[in-house]
Order: structure tokens, then C-alpha cells, then sequence
């Protein structure tokens, strides 16, 4: 027979796929040409439906019904159009590969994580009750003993005279008594009749409430960290008020391996350590889902050196979804347990089912599809995976570099803040439009969006993906301007007076060391009043104008070789900010002779509150760089002195941080003009034109021999 074939192979991979699969066709066609008793048509072995547009060939296992029924670890006996010897193998490479001893896992393949959740939960609220038998059966004979004296007290009741008072009083506290005791201990049935689950609110997976309430199982959410895992203290808090409630209660925790969103990994020794000191010998199993990140955990080790993920963590069960990862083409995964714990689950009830050749069945969906379990074979042979992990590893370890890469690439659009990359495969960025997003299948929640980098993600898909997204950012930046009936133009004469009234007012309401300051309007007016004017003459800044002229933004730039110098006779109070200034810029300018035309310096930006949050800043000081690059600059230095103007960098693809100053620490004469002011001020070196370095930077300036 085609298992003894099989087995005949040992614990040792086989070597030959395309053979081993040529011959197990040959036995399913022979098979396939004498079935009789079982109500499938074959069709499209027949040929009578053709596969061929599909991609199946005839003549393939793909064209051929192969139905695993029930229980991996029992064939059928009649039933024999199966690949339960694949599936067994299947999972002795997986019963190594997590840890476990030889032949100590059961499970089987599944249509995906949901089942897989379904089958864990369901053989964890059997395992849990089956654990308690004992007390059960005790309580409910307790409770028929009770039953029956309840009955005999009301049998008496009716034998005592009603003018007995008293005695009917005594009786009649008898019974109240007994019907309490019996309440009190169909309670503690249903106790141990229900377990219930603790799950990571908003980040377990979907399946879990909807499983919970067809097995009639308790369950309780537990807050999450910030990164979407599950906090242990707010877990140990949530068992310990359950079981001062309901002390019989069986608790299963769900563990997540790898959250949708986030792909956060729970802390499971952390939650086996409270499970275990939360109450003496509390009735728990941990069921671990890991969709998508369980199939790689012994390569991400996220708990350390693990031998055995099973017995060493606390678990039972533990389910995977192949087309996550590794990545299969049909939707499938896997549920494994500990044996023994499987077999507890199960000790009670026979489930021989004889019409399909006496299988037993453990399973949710009873036919599984056996293409599957050859599919997940054959990706477990092709890695290797019953005799290393390298192939494996060497495959996360191209994902997780891929998804640093998107990750740089997305701050230089958003900025840090705006680009989160939590763990391993999952990039999360300010959500896109709708088109972007159905182009690229991209997971939105809320206004944020999701990037799962697996191994179909290469580098030319992500470098397509951020052009897209500049240029959507270019275009609605674009209509922004035309929609808010916008121009931009160089700072000009015709400008002076509302880019000076814009100026004073943008500083004074807004900026934060302005304002720390105290500085008044008249304070700042004369300073605004000169840098425009300086700046009109030397025509290198950009404003933007509505539809009546008035500037709504500016942007501030000039030589490095032709600084503006402050007469700080005339605007006393800013003596602070122009010395901070100085002390951000002296790493930069200590010795340097700056050459005329080569660095830009971009050190005022300003929009007016009517128009922010719309893009304008980023558009007047792209419009300004531009005009730089134009002229012949290469480069822009620029000061910031609050987060918002800061962004403004991620714009371009090479900059460099020259110094940070920490206004709560910041001295001047001896005093700390900024204290309690929280943030810094920032001074960064950018490229403007293509095709230049930074380490072109020294060609823009002669250092000075004596300082």
C-alpha cells in the first residue's frame, strides 16, 4: 500500500518530491478508477469539468479529489482517497521544529486561523472540563442527594398542622436553606462547565468573540499595551476580580503571536507566571494564535532561547496560518497540541465515525482538503525545515531588512513621528488615498494605514510604492493651492507690508520661544521689518498668496555668505533668541568662510492659522529650494525652533544633523531665559540638487587657519 511507501522513508526527509508525487498519483488514479461507495463525482478527474483555465493541469493531484477526513492519526479504513501519511509527516517536522518529543503532537491542517482558533478553543474547553471531572461529577451528586432531601422537606411540610408555627417556620428555613445549597452548587457546575477566555482587546483576532459564543464560553477583554500586546499587570488584575467572582471558573488566555496591525508578540512566559501565581492550582491552558508571525517564532525567538514552545511556555495549543506565512496559495493553516493534552481532551468520547471507514473525528470541518496538506508539505520539504532553520531564517531576515528599508523610506516623506515600525514585518504611515490603497491592498485602521512586508515585498515594489505616494503628495499639494485659489511667488516690494504683518503676528501667537519671551507685536516689528526688506533685495524667498494678494506664508532664505546681522539695539527683548541661535549654529560655522552661491540659508518659515494643517509650509519651502537649486546652490542650512517646521526636512532624501539645543537647559548671561520650555531647537545641513553628496559639503567654504 502507498502508506507503507511513505513510512518506509523514516523520520528522514524524502529526498525526491516530484517522484514521491508522481507515485502517490499513480495510487490515487488507480483509486480514483475503482470508487463506488462514496457520494463524490469526480468531475474533474472525469475531464466533464475543465480545470485547464485555471492553471490545473489533468493528470495532476491538483485535478483530483483527496479528502482527509477526521483525525490525522487514524486512516480510514475504507475511506482511501486521503494523504494522512503526508499530514502526520507534516507535523513530525513541525513537532520538531517547535521543541516537542518524538510523536508528542496532535493537530491537523486547517482552512486558516480561524479554525484553527475554533479547533484550540474547542479542545481547551474539553481538556479544561475533562480536568474537572471528578469535582463535577462529586458536585452533581451532591446536588441529587440535595434535590432529593428538598424533596422528602416538602413531602413533610405538608404532614405539619398549619397552626404549628413555629415548627412550619423551622421547616420552612430547612428547605430555603437546601434550595440555597443547591443553587450555590449548580453554580459552581456551570463554573466548571464554562471556561473563560481572556483576550487583547482590539488586537486578538476577530474570530475569538465569534468562537467563544458558539462554545457558550465566558470571556474577558484585557487592555492592550500601546503596541497592541497584552498588558500582564491589567491581566493579572482581571483573573484575580474573575476568580474572587466565580473561584471553580477554568481560564483559557489567548496569546497572540504576531497582532494584524501591529504584529506584536504577548509575553507568554509572563502570562504563564501569572496564571500560575494568581491562585494554587488554578484550572488554565494557554491557547497561543499565532497567525501570522507563529510559523517563524523559533527563528525570532522572541522569548530567548526556547527549547520546547509547549511544555517550557505553558501552552497546549497553537494555531498558524499557512497563506500568511510561509505564504501558500490556498487558504490553510495548522493547529497543533501537546499529545498530552490532546488525548485528555478526548479521553471521554469516541467520535468513530463508520460510514467513512470508522475515522475518528477531532476536527471542526470533518473533509479537509488534502491538496492543502500536499501544498504545506511540500513548503516545509522545500525549506528544509525538518533539518535546519537557515533557509527560514534567511528568508525573515530579508523581510525584516525590506521593512526597515520602507520604513526609512517613509519617514523622508512623514517623519519619525508619523512612521511607526513596531515589529519584524508590520510598517505603519499616515493612511493614503482610497486609490493608493486598493492599489496596493494596503490595511487601513482609522487614519492610519499598514504595510506587511513578506517576501513577495522586493525592493523595486517598495521604491514604486513611495513614488506613487510623492507624487499623490505633490498633486494634492498642487490642488490644495488651487482649490484654496493660492499663488506662490518670490517675496517682492509689493509683499513688504503683509508678509511684515504676518511675520510679527505668526511669531509673537506662535512660536514657542516667542512667546515663553513674552514678546509683544511692537517688540518683534522692527526685526520683521528688517529681515523683509534684506530679504527683498536679495530675492531668493518664496511667498504665497490668496486671491487678494495678501501672503498667507513665507519662507525666509539667503546667502550663507551674505547673513543678515541683527541690530539688537532695536528689538532688546530678542537678545535671548539670537543668542540660542548662535549657540545652535556654532558647530557649523566655527572657522568657515562660506563661498557666495553655494549655501542657501532658509531660517524663517511662517503660515498663517487660517491655512495650516494644508500643506503650505512644505509647498512655499519646496518652491524656495527649488529656485535655490535653480541658482546654482547646492545646498540649504536651516534652523528650527519647534517639532512643526522640523518636518519639513523628511522632504528631502539626504540631510544631516548639525547640532540640537535644549531650551530648558540653555544658559545666557548666566541665566536660563527658556526654562520650562519643553522641546529644542534643531539646525540641519540639506541637499538641494541632484546628483550632489554631502560629502561635497567642504568645497562651499575655506576654513579660517587662526580662530
Amino acid at each position: 500500500m502507498w502508506r507503507k511507501v511513505i513510512e518506509d522513508h523514516g523520520s528522514g526527509r524524502i529526498e525526491n518530491q516530484s517522484q514521491d508525487f508522481k507515485a502517490l498519483f499513480c495510487y490515487i488514479n488507480h483509486l480514483a478508477k475503482h470508487k463506488l461507495g462514496y457520494p463524490v463525482s469526480l468531475l474533474t478527474y472525469l475531464g466533464i469539468v475543465d480545470n485547464q483555465e485555471l492553471g490545473i493541469k489533468p493528470g495532476s493531484l491538483a485535478n483530483v479529489l483527496l479528502n482527509n477526513v477526521g483525525d490525522p492519526f487514524k486512516d480510514s479504513e475504507t475511506s482511501l482517497m486521503e494523504v494522512k501519511v503526508h499530514e502526520r509527516k507534516l507535523i513530525s517536522i513541525l513537532e520538531k521544529y517547535y521543541g516537542l518529543n518524538e510523536d508528542q503532537a496532535r493537530g491537523y491542517v486547517t482552512t486558516g486561523g480561524t479554525e484553527g482558533n475554533f479547533a484550540g478553543l474547542w479542545w481547551s474547553k474539553r481538556y479544561l472540563i475533562n480536568r474537572s471531572l471528578d469535582k463535577l461529577i462529586k458536585t452533581d451528586d451532591v446536588i441529587k442527594l440535595q434535590t432529593k432531601e428538598e424533596q422528602e422537606l416538602m413531602t413533610a411540610l405538608a404532614k405539619i398542622s398549619t397552626n404549628a408555627y413555629q415548627e412550619r417556620m423551622l421547616h420552612l428555613q430547612k428547605i430555603i436553606d437546601i434550595r440555597n445549597a443547591i443553587t450555590e452548587n449548580k453554580n459552581i457546575v456551570q463554573q466548571l462547565l464554562t471556561p473563560t477566555v481572556f483576550y487583547t482587546q482590539g488586537h486578538t483576532h476577530y474570530s475569538v468573540p465569534k468562537i467563544a459564543e458558539i462554545l457558550r464560553l465566558n470571556i474577558r477583554s484585557v487592555t492592550p499595551e500601546d503596541d497592541g500586546s497584552m498588558n500582564l499587570n491589567i491581566l493579572k488584575r482581571e483573573i484575580l476580580l474573575h476568580l474572587s467572582a466565580h473561584p471553580y471558573s477554568s481560564i483559557i488566555v489567548i496569546a497572540n503571536i504576531g497582532t494584524t496591525i501591529t504584529g506584536a508578540i504577548d509575553y507568554v512566559p509572563g502570562i504563564k507566571k501569572v496564571l500560575d501565581e494568581v491562585q494554587a492550582k488554578v484550572n488554565y491552558t494557554i491557547h497561543m494564535d499565532g497567525a501570522l508571525s507563529g510559523f517563524v517564532l523559533p527563528v525570532l525567538k522572541p522569548f530567548g532561547e526556547v527549547h520546547n514552545y509547549f511544555d517550557e511556555l505553558g501552552v497546549n495549543t497553537l494555531a498558524v496560518s499557512a497563506h500568511k506565512y510561509p505564504g501558500l496559495s490556498q487558504p490553510c493553516g495548522i493547529v497543533l497540541a501537546r499529545k498530552e493534552f490532546f488525548d485528555k481532551a478526548f479521553e471521554k468520547g469516541e467520535r468513530n465515525i463508520d460510514y467513512v471507514g470508522n475515522i475518528l473525528d477531532v476536527t471542526i470541518t470533518g473533509s479537509r482538503s488534502g491538496l492543502n496538506v500536499l501544498m504545506f508539505y511540500n513548503a516545509l520539504c522545500t525549506f528544509k525545515l525538518d533539518k535546519t532553520t537557515d533557509v527560514l531564517k534567511n528568508m525573515v531576515d530579508e523581510n525584516i531588512k525590506m521593512a526597515k528599508y520602507l520604513q526609512q523610506e517613509l519617514i523622508k516623506l512623514y517623519g519619525k513621528e508619523q512612521v511607526l515600525y513596531p515589529y519584524h514585518f508590520n510598517v505603519i504611515f499616515p493612511k493614503p488615498s482610497k486609490d493608493l490603497a486598493k492599489k496596493y491592498q494596503l490595511m487601513i485602521t482609522g487614519d492610519r494605514a499598514t504595510i506587511c512586508v513578506l517576501t513577495n515585498v522586493k525592493k523595486e515594489l517598495v521604491d514604486q510604492f513611495i513614488q506613487d505616494l510623492k507624487a499623490e503628495k505633490e498633486k494634492a499639494m498642487t490642488e490644495n493651492t488651487t482649490n484654496l485659489e493660492l499663488t506662490i511667488d518670490t517675496l517682492k516690494e509689493t509683499h513688504a507690508k503683509s508678509a511684515v504683518n504676518l511675520f510679527v503676528k505668526s511669531f509673537c501667537d506662535s512660536e514657542p520661544i516667542t512667546k515663553h519671551l513674552n514678546i509683544r507685536y511692537a517688540d518683534y516689528q522692527p526685526f520683521a521689518e528688517e529681515v523683509i526688506n534684506k530679504a527683498i533685495k536679495d530675492g531668493m524667498s518664496k511667498v504665497a498668496l490668496d486671491k487678494n494678494g495678501r501672503v498667507v506664508a513665507c519662507v525666509i532664505a539667503e546667502d550663507m555668505a551674505d547673513p543678515f546681522v541683527p541690530k539688537l539695539s532695536h528689538y532688546p527683548k530678542l537678545r535671548p533668541v539670537f543668542a540660542l541661535l548662535d549657540e545652535l549654529s556654532k558647530p557649523f560655522l566655527r572657522k568657515k568662510t562660506f563661498i557666495k552661491g553655494k549655501i542657501a540659508h532658509v531660517w524663517i518659515a511662517v503660515v498663517d492659522p487660517n491655512y495650516r494643517g494644508q500643506g503650505l509650509s512644505t509647498m512655499v519651502d519646496t518652491a524656495c529650494g527649488d529656485m535655490e537649486a535653480r541658482k546654482g546652490y547646492d545646498f540649504v542650512y536651516a534652523e528650527f525652533t519647534n517639532p512643526l517646521s522640523e518636518k519639513i526636512i523628511n522632504q528631502y532624501n539626504l540631510y544631516q544633523l548639525c547640532n540640537k539645543v535644549n531650551y530648558n537647559t540653555f544658559t545666557y548671561e548666566g541665566d536660563k531665559p527658556f526654562s520650562g520650555l519643553e522641546g529644542e531647537a534643531a539646525s540641519y545641513i540639506i541637499v538641494i540638487r541632484p546628483g550632489v553628496k554631502l560629502d561635497s559639503l567642504d568645497r562651499c567654504y575655506k576654513v579660517a587657519e587662526k580662530y
